[in-house]
Parts: C-alpha cells; structure tokens; sequence
C-alpha cells in the first residue's frame, strides 16, 4: 500500500501528539482523522464549539453575515469563564470612551503596546494577530453596544486593579448577578462578565442561532481534499454527525483543567494541589484543541508568562463566587499591602517567598517559588488582630471547610494544619519585626510592620489556579487552523483559548476579536 507523503505527516503529527499528551488526554484511542460518516444527522452553515465569549462572538459574526449557526456547547452551563467574569475589559485603540474624553489612541499604539520587546507577555505575538486584533479593538465598544451590552461610565486605569492586572480595563454592567462574581455598584446594577454573555445569547437567539448543552465536539472530518466539512458531537450516550457547509469554529476554551497538556507547558502545572478557574460554567479539558490535533492542525506553543497562565485565591479551591453562592466560598482577600499582614508558609511551616505583591522580585516571581514547594501545599497566617483590621472571616460560607483553621496558640496551629517547623518559623519572623529587617526574604520594611503576636491565630490555604494559556491550534490572521506543515485546513477555524499566537492581558478580548474575524471569514466562503 503507498501512502502520499502528505497523509503520512498528517497522521504522524496527531499519532506523536497522542504519545505525547497520553491516551487518557485523549479519551480514547481514535484515528487521526476519521473517515467521513455514511450520511449527516444535522447541516448548517457554520458550527460553533464553545458558548464562551469566543464561540458567541464567532456566532454572533456569522449569523450577522448570513449564515445558518449551530453552537455546541459540551458543559451544561452557558457562558464558559466569561460569565463568572468580574466585568472588566481591556479595550484600547481608539473606543468610544476614548474619542470622547479626547484620548489619543490608534490602532497602531495598540500594536505597538502588544509586540512590545519590553514586554515579557506581549513580546511573542504573532505580529499578524497583533495586527489585525490592534485594528478591531477600537471599535469593538459600539460592536458590543450595538448588541445590548451596557458599559459603565467608570473604569480602571493601568496598574491599579491588582499585580496580575496591567491595562486599564472599561467595566460591563449588569442587572442580574447570578452566581457570578458580580460586584454591586453604587447606582445600581452589578459590574460583571454577564452582562456581555447574556445579551449575545439573546441576539443569537433571535437572529435563529441555536445552542445545544452537553453536547461535545470530539472530531472534525475532512474530505479528501483536506478540507474541513463537519464535526462528530457527543451528546446522551450518542453520536451526531453535523455537516457544515462553510465552517468549523473550534472555541472550546483551553487547557488549563488537562494536567497531562498543562505539563506540555510547565512541568510544575501538573501537580494535584493547581485548580482551574472558571468551574462550573468552563471544564478546561483541551478537547477543542485536542480536536483540531486530531485532524493534522498545528499546536503552537503557550506564548505567556506565570502571571497571565496563573492566579491565587486565599481560603477556597473556587475561583470568583460571591458569598452565599451554590458553587464555592469566596475567600478572603489577600492583596497588595495586606500582604504585610501575614507570612506564607509552605507544607512544613517554613517561609518560601518575601510578602510583596508585586509581579517581579527580582528575576523571578511569588508562583516560581509557590510552585517547587512539597506538594505545593501553602498557607497564609496571621493573628487575630489582622483578621479584625481586614475583616478576614476564616468560617464558612466565607472560607472553605478545611481550608481554614483557627486555634488559641500558634502551637496548636502548627498542629491542626500538619505544619511542624511553624511555632519556630513565626517566632524567627517576630524577631525580624523588632530588627526592622528580614534575613530571609528581604522583605520592605514598610512591610515589616506587625508581629504575629496576638491569638486567636489563623491559617488559610493558598490556592494556585491555571487561569490562562496562550497555547493553542495556529492560526492566521482571519483565525483558519494550519497542518502540521503550514497550510490552511480550509473551513476549520479556532479562537480564543483554543487557539494559540496571542495574549492581550485580558481573556474577553482575546476572545471576541480572533471569534470574530472565524464569523466573518466562515460565513464568506462559499458553500
């Protein structure tokens, strides 16, 4: 039998990526392509896998260019991390907000901002994405607003939300919360993700785009001319096969709840002790990804650096639930200054890092040394008169169960939490208090302040969380997938965390514009 040298490196590259990722990454052996099935369930135009802001965003811009949408979405809730987003977004390059308060920017000093050579998590842009995401970006205020989503008249400036948080970031409005972490305001309403997620599900829908939940997309098919003409979809123990005529946008969110990919980026994210943001609306299981590989796509490789892939919470292993919410405790709020408030400790109660939130200390950062930490299993400890200065509430529904521990005396503390080195490490650091310096850390003195002195004492878990990877299916400037040799795999697309090549400091709006420029090219091409 003779093989073309081209069928021969397509289905290499997705039989290495499967060596590679391991058959459970995978779910189940399959080949690397399939072969096209005997007749199609379902036809459209164009599919959708993803309901998150990406797959909506690609909805919502091939529907706008006439063409049929089908969007299968494999979680049962909408939204993907989106909707439980704190309603910030950085849109920059000439918006709204911007021409009217007579601020000068362009579409080049945002391309500029992105390829940066400065800047460690723009630097390696594709600078044809950067491009053409720099040249949407202006306008993607009004595109949103022409679909219903309300913007406040607040917003925050460079550097001043959080150390993991550098653009100025305009505020989303809402009047329904949900679970989400919804931030109430002053004149009513709530700033938060749902206010952009809920109305494009309500201009789809009206437009006669239809989402179908827990239905999963485990495979593309190509026609023997390499192009990409459907997608096989899981859904109640069946398989569905839909025939798409002018398109497959894969927008199923990323890796970052995949332990064996998230090795492919850093072996120190495989561990048990990482959680994934996002849960429950968004299981980063790769599958999009995973996906594309199996048809002969290209991976590019993760672009980002630790405080774009990461984030930490204090208290709780869920990510961005208020109070009182069904899905998970939200912690307590360690940040900027209150740092200084405490001291973080490791699995055995010795300090690992200087208490300063701020993203360089010096040529490295607070996640490389959480991470190499016995079985990166951290603590937060303070006494009591720092819980009452901060308002820190270490009981549930505030923290969660066994997450948290309070005790009379700091020995007792070591004992509840299993950290036998801390009696003797919080007496170290007590000392460093009264020098003014700190001989291990070189911690400021400005944030050497206070002793842990006054008991009750208390201890909350420190919780690492894959956030965001920049890894992903390479694409193109109009969001079409490459093979493992370069080319175009006609009517595939991905965007958002399903694809790779860029990071914008902000998850939204990686999302709308690469989902935009697959709707607009999916819906052009012929049929």
């Amino acid at each position: 039998m003779q093989f073309s040298r081209r069928k021969f490196i397509t289905g290499s590259a997705a039989g290495a990526a499967a060596g590679l990722f391991g058959a459970s990454a995978f779910a189940a052996p399959t080949p690397s392509l399939r072969p096209l099935p005997a007749s199609w369930d379902m036809t459209t135009d164009v599919v959708v896998c993803g309901s998150g802001i990406a797959g909506m965003s690609a909805a919502t811009a091939a529907v706008d260019n006439g063409a049929s949408v089908l969007v299968f979405e494999k979680d049962v809730n909408y939204g993907g991390a989106a909707i439980i987003n704190g309603g910030i977004i950085a849109l920059r390059g000439g918006t709204r907000f911007q021409r009217e308060a007579g601020e000068k920017d362009t579409p080049e000093a945002l391309y500029a901002h992105l390829t940066n050579p400065l800047n460690a998590e723009y630097r390696k842009n594709d600078p044809r994405l950067a491009k053409k995401y720099s040249e949407y970006c202006g306008g993607t205020q009004e595109w949103l607003e022409e679909r219903g989503v309300k913007f406040m008249s607040t917003f925050t400036k460079s550097g001043q939300y959080d150390s993991q948080h550098k653009e100025s970031y305009l505020h989303i409005w809402t009047d329904n919360p949900g679970d989400s972490n919804a931030k109430p305001q002053p004149t009513g309403g709530y700033r938060c993700g749902r206010g952009i997620m809920v109305p494009l599900r309500a201009y789809c829908e009206k437009k006669g785009v239809k989402l179908f939940f827990e239905h999963k997309v485990t495979d593309v098919y190509r026609d023997a001319d390499g192009n990409c003409v459907g997608c096989r979809v899981e859904a109640a123990g069946k398989v569905i096969n839909v025939r798409a005529k002018k398109g497959v946008i894969l927008a199923g969110g990323s890796f970052k709840n995949n332990r064996k990919m998230r090795w492919l980026v850093d072996p120190r994210l495989a561990g048990e002790n990482i959680y994934a943001t996002g849960y429950p609306h968004y299981d980063g299981d790769g599958s999009a990804i995973i996906a594309g590989l199996r048809a002969g796509a290209m991976y590019e490789g993760d672009r980002g650096e630790d405080t774009a892939h990461l984030r930490r919470k204090f208290g709780t292993t869920r990510y961005n639930f208020p109070k009182g919410s069904k899905y998970g405790c939200p912690g307590i709020a360690v940040a900027g200054p209150r740092w200084g408030d405490t001291i973080f400790t490791n699995r055995d109660g010795r300090r690992f890092v200087r208490e300063e939130d701020v993203s360089d200390l010096g040529g490295y950062n607070f996640y490389d040394m959480a991470l190499v930490q016995p079985e990166q299993k951290l603590w937060c400890v303070f006494d009591d008169r720092v819980a009452k200065k901060n308002r820190w509430d270490t009981t549930q529904p505030q923290c969660e169960e066994g997450y948290a521990f309070t005790a009379a005396t700091i020995e007792e503390l070591a004992k509840v939490t299993n950290q036998p080195e801390l009696p003797a490490q919080v007496e170290r650091f007590n000392k460093f208090v009264e020098a003014g310096k700190d001989d291990e850390f070189d911690r400021p003195a400005k944030l050497l302040k206070r002793k842990i002195e006054q008991g009750p004492f208390h201890a909350v878990r420190i919780i690492i969380f894959a956030h965001n990877f920049t890894g992903g299916l390479a694409i193109d400037e109009n969001a079409r997938v490459h093979d493992i040799e370069g080319n175009v795999i006609p009517g595939l697309y991905a965007a958002g965390e399903t694809a790779g090549g860029l990071y914008v400091g902000n998850g939204m709006p990686r999302g709308i514009m690469p989902g935009r420029f697959a709707g607009e090219h999916a819906a052009q091409r012929k049929a």
